[in-house]
């Protein structure tokens, strides 16, 4: 059957979204009323396993997953236009046990199913109902599902993965409820699941008012949801409410239509490597705007899913991962973002209209600057911490794109950046504030800001000392991180009645080890300042290490932000490289190791009492983390700060 339009919940979220956009209004009739033969072939031919939405007992949506017992293709088979039959190897915990006791012969019981070939991309959606539904022997269910819609889907936010059967599962129930009670949090097992999933199934239904029926019949649907994984996080104020970011898709908006006219949904996840699956329902809502940001800043289209039951199924899936392979993220997922409860920003309202204007700029090389600039409101930044900038008035705002094979991470770019302010400033505030950033090969933002920094240097060097006269201006949109430094730990008393203050005793080092690789070194120049007066005697020990190969581009750097520094700061700085190291300040004991950091480079024990800082790219993370853990540091006593926003 053909569409008719939007439904009632289409009309809303898409009015929300895009206004009277007509460009976009027809975009249902993209969506097929039958199963086209390549989608047929399809799904009969390249599955290894499919995503599928029905209802339960009290409407809400559930996503199981139908396989054959093998894990092979070929378990679906398409004997009609519309018509697809499939032979699944079920388990205890899979929703369509319980649900299938609904089925009525001679009665539509609603489904819907998404096919996705993982390791091309491809993915294929369908709704329909099913016609024929028969319990076998040995855990099999033979289903006739008829389809009256299909879209070829959007493939952007797919991780690639290699999958091959594994038929010699032992499925087991870990947890199971239906119904979780007030006040109940998931359990530590599961939030853990879900914070390391880089994919979702989504399902959704929408019930037909009566008057609506005739040309908007009641139907549910199934979807994917992608990302890095941790995309999909979990309020932890209560332990159960799921928040789904929504990136630029294709505008179609089936799925956050449905959850606007019908407020449940589904969420299945799937451990592609163990074979684990938890499903998931729960009462859901869309927030935009303002609503969004307040929950997750920076993310203005978002679901919430609120858990009201779920199911953690261990060994379940007869399809595995290929060992010794490893998934390949969408190049169009963008930076995690997190939850204002998880990572807390100071956010500028838009009464204080705040803005920076670019003060000044030094070129450490021809990819490597400072740029300094003035505030028109005061700023609360603690060393570390990092500066939200809006570039838009420099740059613009990518237009909407679907797709964008040269760049893909222009279709979510709203040009907002998060950096870290390698200025140190007083706790009472600051109207100046500086970042040293590295240009981007093809960087939206810094791409222009260096090309302003080089055409300066070359016809207006006298404007890289004073750049103000160019009235380059941008907003500021507030201060974030948790990546500061440790509490003081030296202990005084008060003597009231001489109005001094006495230490106890002679407080022991603050031991603090800072590893970073490259550019970011960053938020450790902004302690390095904020540590040249160090407060009430305190004495710091600090052994930085760098890994770069433009020592002499941040050596120098370092050595600039260490200069007059206290005595009682002591700095060890030890270099990773197989470039030239030049001289530096005779203060700073100086170390150069040859290569990268290798696994063994602590010593067991040795770094028992320091305060441990990571900050690098993602892959150096990875490295250090595991020298960090051989030397007998837990992952998780490591403060850690990544490039990625």
């Amino acid at each position: 059957m053909a569409l008719s339009g939007w439904h009632r919940g289409e009309q809303v979220i898409r009015q929300k979204l895009f206004g009277d956009d007509y460009t976009i209004s027809n975009l249902y009739m993209a969506i097929s009323g039958d199963l086209p033969e390549e989608h047929a072939q399809f799904h009969s031919r390249n599955l290894p396993f499919l995503p599928v939405t029905t209802l339960d007992d009290e409407g809400r949506p559930w996503g199981s997953i139908l396989a054959g017992q093998t894990g092979e293709p070929g378990f679906i088979q398409a004997p009609r236009y519309n018509m697809l039959s499939v032979d699944a190897f079920l388990w205890q915990g899979e929703p369509l046990v319980e649900n299938s006791r609904l089925f009525e012969p001679g009665q539509k019981m609603l489904v819907a199913g998404i096919g996705i070939e993982f390791p091309t991309r491809r993915r294929n959606k369908f709704a329909g109902w099913i016609s024929r539904l028969e319990e076998l022997e040995y855990n099999r269910m033979k289903l006739d599902l008829n389809v009256n819609e299909a879209i070829g889907n959007c493939p952007k936010y797919i991780t690639v993965r290699d999958l091959i059967p594994h038929p010699h599962t032992a499925p087991q129930i870990e947890y199971q409820e239906s119904h979780l009670s007030l006040g109940a949090r998931l359990p530590d097992a599961v939030i853990s699941f879900i914070a390391s999933a880089d994919t979702v199934f989504l399902g959704t239904t929408y019930n037909a008012f009566a008057r609506d029926s005739m040309f908007f019949p009641s139907h549910v649907g199934m979807n994917q949801r992608g990302g890095r994984p941790g995309f999909i996080r979990v309020v932890p104020s209560d332990g159960r409410t799921l928040v789904l970011p929504d990136y630029s898709g294709n505008r179609i908006m089936t799925s956050l239509g449905n959850v606007e006219a019908t407020p449940f949904a589904s969420l299945t996840f799937v451990d592609f490597v163990s074979g684990d699956i938890l499903y998931l329902t729960g009462d859901a809502q869309n927030l935009v705007g303002p609503d969004a940001l307040k929950l997750m800043p920076f993310q203005k289209t978002l679901t919430t899913i609120y858990t009201t039951g779920f199911t953690l199924v261990r060994d379940a899936l007869p399809v595995r991962q290929r060992v010794n392979t490893s998934s390949e993220s969408s190049p169009y997922s963008p930076p995690i973002r997190l939850l204002a409860e998880e990572a807390p920003v100071s956010l500028l309202g838009k009464s204080q209209e705040a803005t920076a204007l670019l003060r000044k700029i030094d070129l450490h090389s021809s990819s490597i600057a400072t740029f300094t600039w003035d505030s028109s409101v005061d700023l609360q930044i603690n060393p570390g911490q990092a500066i939200i900038m809006d570039m838009s008035p420099l740059v613009g705002v990518p237009a909407y794109r679907h797709m964008a094979q040269h760049k893909p991470t222009s279709v979510n770019d709203d040009s907002i950046r998060t950096w870290t302010v390698s200025s140190s400033h007083r706790p009472s505030g600051t109207r100046s504030y500086s970042m040293t950033l590295r240009e981007r090969r093809g960087g939206a933002v810094t791409g222009p800001l260096f090309a302003i920094a080089r055409k300066l240097a070359e016809v207006k060097p006298e404007a890289l000392v004073d750049s103000r006269s160019l009235e380059l201006r941008v907003g500021i949109v507030g201060v974030t991180g948790n990546f500061v430094l440790p509490p003081d730990s030296s202990a005084s008393i008060s003597d009231a009645d001489l109005g001094l203050m006495v230490p106890l005793a002679t407080p022991s080092p603050q031991k603090m080890l800072w590893i970073a690789g490259g550019i970011g070194l960053t938020p450790f120049l902004s302690m390095l300042k904020a540590l040249r007066g160090a407060p009430n005697g305190t004495h710091w020990e600090i052994r930085f290490l760098l890994a770069t190969g433009e020592p002499d581009v941040l050596l120098p750097i370092v050595e600039d932000a260490f200069r007059g520094s206290d005595p009682r700061v002591d700095l060890k700085l030890e270099v990773f490289t197989r470039k030239t190291v030049p001289d530096v300040d005779a203060r700073i004991v100086l170390q150069t190791h040859v290569g990268r950091m290798p696994v063994d480079f602590f010593r067991p024990g040795e770094l028992q009492g320091w305060h441990v800082y990571l900050c690098g790219s993602p892959d150096f993370e990875r490295t250090a983390l595991a020298a960090l853990m051989n030397g007998g540091v837990p992952e998780g006593a490591v403060t850690r700060e990544g490039f990625e926003y």
